[in-house]
């Protein structure tokens, strides 16, 4: 079998100059098929797209926890504001969505309204 793979190796680097094959060897380059290329290729689009799709649902959600926040700040709904908020402010620590809606609704820069979070948070545990 290492006979085999040696021989299919040389017929596959036959086109190539002695030179560019040392390299090959030098630096242990991994050689794909025109086959295995297109099939990693697929498989890395097909993870862009549902990831792509998973970030589509994600901003809906935090679509939907800007509404609930609204709505529970028209009701004076205080409970589910506040855990509505604190969703969002944990959001807003890698969605822009979620701190762009933060700093209009406070008006106040989110690093500002993440700290306070943070204090108000501690002293609740005490």
């Amino acid at each position: 079998t290492d006979k085999l793979s040696v021989e299919k190796l040389q017929e596959h680097l036959l086109p190539y100059k002695k030179e560019t094959v040392q390299k090959i060897i030098d630096e242990k380059m991994q050689l794909v098929t025109a086959d295995e290329f297109l099939k990693l290729h697929k498989e890395s689009l097909t993870a862009i797209r549902e990831n792509d799709k998973l970030q589509e649902e994600l901003e809906s959600c935090i679509q939907t926890l800007i509404e609930a926040s609204a709505a529970a700040t028209i009701t004076q709904d205080i409970v589910v504001g506040n855990l509505v908020d604190r969703k969002l402010a944990d959001l807003a620590k890698t969605y822009k969505l979620a701190v762009d809606y933060i700093e209009k609704v406070t008006g106040k820069n989110i690093d500002v309204v993440l700290a306070e979070n943070a204090a108000l948070e501690a002293e609740e545990e005490e």
